[in-house]
């Protein structure tokens, strides 16, 4: 065990070391630390002028990227598979200015993940939100009537999942020649919207809390599915999004609003830690500690 940890410690520092010989990581880095200098921490949008060095600061990574960065589908799909955190878009409105007196961070959303699953060909925006500042609900609790619901809703949020189909020109699952790469572009249609409730204090208002069930899911009928995939076809529902760069870590997303072309910056993930290498050869022994004789008696045999 020890030795697969190692060489999978080794693995970790070879493709470390090999994205900072890449030409592009002058230009990796500065992105990522405009990121840090001007996004909040519970946001994912700048004031116009930190969105203008975001903006800047992609263009020169996409600029200076390799063959290799730059994914062509359907051959490299599987470089953007898993979980991405959305770390900037500039189709959000920016932070509020610091006199505002309530936090409105769940107002524009927080945690937003986007999950996707290329084996399955299925992309989920998952975001959370609570569209009720608590600090305001707060001041209305003592209100007749709807007192004690607001109390209830003051710490609530609301998680959306919205699951998507995709599909890429070449792999088979639209008309025309089957390719192994010639695209970065991904086409979506929204398929179907889940809803989680949490967070809400029952007991400040038993009644109205029978009244929201704590989840939901709703299908989108397909007969609006086939409007939404023929309307994608035509370019203008800003459902289709090209990938200009991908690394193992870092993903830049252009497309959707036609009008303006919008701008997503994701950095996946990180996976759970393996087990440190004690806790890997304690679990290799467990033995009671009121058992008699050899710990090795207690051992199955093979």
């Amino acid at each position: 065990m020890r030795i697969l940890i190692a060489l999978l410690s080794s693995g970790a520092a070879t493709a470390l070391s090999a994205m900072t010989a890449r030409p592009s990581a002058s230009a990796r880095t500065n992105l990522l630390q405009v990121l840090a200098d001007v996004v909040p921490s519970d946001r994912f949008s700048a004031p116009p002028d930190g969105a203008k060095r975001i903006e800047e600061a992609v263009a020169a990574l996409e600029k200076a990227a390799t063959d290799d960065e730059k994914p062509s589908f359907p051959r490299d799909l599987m470089v953007i598979d898993g979980d991405w955190d959305l770390r900037f878009t500039n189709n959000a409105p920016p932070p509020p200015p610091d006199w505002v007196p309530f936090d409105t961070s769940g107002l524009a959303g927080r945690d937003v993940v986007q999950k996707i699953d290329v084996m399955g060909r299925r992309v989920k925006n998952c975001v959370t939100v609570a569209p009720w500042p608590s600090a305001v609900l707060d001041g209305l609790d003592g209100l007749p009537l709807i007192g004690a619901p607001l109390a209830a809703l003051s710490k609530a949020s609301v998680a959306l999942s919205l699951d998507h189909s995709f599909s890429v020109d070449g792999d088979g699952s639209t008309p025309g020649t089957r390719k192994a790469a010639g695209t970065n572009r991904v086409n979506i249609v929204f398929e179907r919207l889940d809803r989680t409730l949490t967070g809400l204090d029952r007991d400040k208002a038993p009644e109205f809390a029978e009244l929201l069930p704590e989840e939901t899911g709703y299908d989108v009928p397909e007969i609006a599915r086939a409007a939404n995939a023929a309307f994608a076809a035509t370019g203008l529902d800003g459902s289709a999004f090209d990938t200009t760069y991908c690394d193992e870590t870092l993903r830049i997303s252009r497309g959707g609003n036609p009008l303006r072309g919008e701008l997503r910056v994701f950095t996946r993930v990180a996976a759970p830690a393996p087990p440190s290498p004690e806790v890997v050869d304690e679990d290799r022994y467990m033995v009671s500690p009121d058992m008699e004789g050899d710990p090795e008696d207690s051992m199955p045999s093979d």
